[in-house]
């Protein structure tokens, strides 16, 4: 009986979530937050009933890690490279990074003034929450015009792949700066490299393999090649960006290795499995997130002053960033800055020497709520007159949203 309820469980997440998705789009309502609340609401309805199953320790960072390397792979698959859009790309990741060093930088100070605890550990804490969860900002981009949209999925996963770079900076042996910059450096480098190599390999064996079973041990090749990445200190998430752009992007490679006339109907069946896989990874995590979230946790008036602040000063940040670095208008790409999975995933590797006491932990599910909640208001502020929330301009405005891709 216990299996034949296990498995009713996961078949109505997979199927709800598939309905959010579906609703979410006619209610404006990112799939995340229905799922982030569903996830409370059958805990809330677990606890009154006294029925707490109990789940694998490691069954969230496993599955939020899965679905990180997917979400990064697929917004990859969806970008194309061209001189037009260069600009684009880099105004993006300067305001993801610049971003990530301000709201760090604002929350150490935060946290040094809250808690009585070393700068390393307060560090440590900061980073998780400085970045942006291209987890939740890529799927509700999809009511962006393309390019705000690619400015969002370019923004999100430069923001965690720098964030995760920063954090193992910050939680790793702390030494003279001259030294930790070069280490950095050769991890990021030797990172380039070999994604470049992994990509190409991939790029090959699609035109090469005729089993009908190609698509899925690719998929688990780059999720081998993020595990021993991840072994070997490298940054695993720059490899599976650069494999998912090129791609992509195979027109970059030049005459010598040219696609074949299947390539991309091959590549085309490639994105539909990773988004399948990805969907169904994302659905799983944030219905159990909002599971292991004790509701009681929640109500805690210093869990809830923290978040208000720690919220506050992100929004309050990234407005000068978008204005001054990228170049954009506050509204809408104010509110696509969330905090997600991969918050949570840098909190659950923080080392237990670097724990700070008395530090709430239903502030980081408080936080992830309340930005949850404001990309949900920056959704539905959108105004679809104006051409802002839909995929396509609207024909009165052509020029007003030029696509570049």
């Amino acid at each position: 009986m216990t299996q034949a309820w296990a498995m009713v469980a996961i078949s109505l997440i997979v199927l709800v979530a598939y309905l959010f998705d579906f609703l979410g789009r006619f209610i404006r309502v990112p799939a995340v937050v229905l799922l982030l609340f569903s996830g409370l609401a059958l805990r809330l309805v677990s606890d009154t009933l006294g029925w707490q199953p109990a789940l694998p320790a490691d069954l969230l960072p496993v599955l939020g890690t899965f679905g990180l390397i997917l979400i990064v792979l697929e917004g990859a698959l969806d970008l194309r490279l061209t001189r037009q859009a260069t600009p684009l790309i880099l105004r993006s990741s300067a305001c993801a990074v610049l971003g990530i060093l301000l709201v760090a930088a604002a929350l150490t100070g935060l946290f040094s003034l809250w808690f009585a605890a070393p700068l390393q550990a307060v560090m440590a804490h900061a980073m998780p929450l400085a970045v942006i969860s291209s987890a939740v900002a890529i799927p509700a981009a999809a009511a962006l015009v393309p390019r705000l949209r690619e400015f969002v999925v370019y923004e999100s996963s430069i923001s965690d792949i720098v964030g995760v770079v920063l954090f193992y900076a910050v939680i790793g042996e702390v030494g003279p700066l001259g030294s930790m910059l070069l280490r950095l450096a050769g991890e990021v480098g030797l990172s380039i490299l070999v994604g470049l190599v992994a990509g190409l390999l991939i790029y090959w064996l699609i035109q090469r393999i005729e089993h009908h079973v190609r698509v899925l041990p690719m998929i688990f090749g780059i999720t081998l090649l993020y595990g021993l990445g991840k072994i070997l200190h490298l940054a695993p998430l720059i490899m599976v960006l650069l494999v998912g752009l090129l791609l992509n992007n195979s027109q970059l490679l030049g005459s010598r290795l040219k696609s074949s006339p299947s390539y991309e109907r091959d590549l085309d069946a490639f994105k539909h499995l990773t988004a399948e896989f990805t969907f169904a990874v994302r659905s799983f995590f944030f219905v159990l997130l909002g599971f292991a979230t004790a509701p009681a946790d929640l109500l805690a008036p210093s869990a809830w002053l923290l978040a208000v602040l720690i919220v506050a000063l992100c929004v309050i940040l990234r407005w000068p960033v978008l204005r001054l670095v990228a170049g954009e208008k506050a509204e809408p790409l104010i509110w696509f800055a969330p905090r997600g999975l991969i918050t949570v995933l840098l909190f659950l590797s923080i080392p237990p020497a670097l724990g700070i006491a008395g530090f709430p932990g239903a502030a980081l599910m408080l936080v992830i709520l309340m930005w949850a909640l404001l990309l949900t208001r920056g959704v539905m502020r959108i105004r679809p007159e104006s051409g802002e929330g839909l995929t396509e301009p609207v024909p009165a405005h052509p020029t007003q949203f030029p696509e570049q891709t």
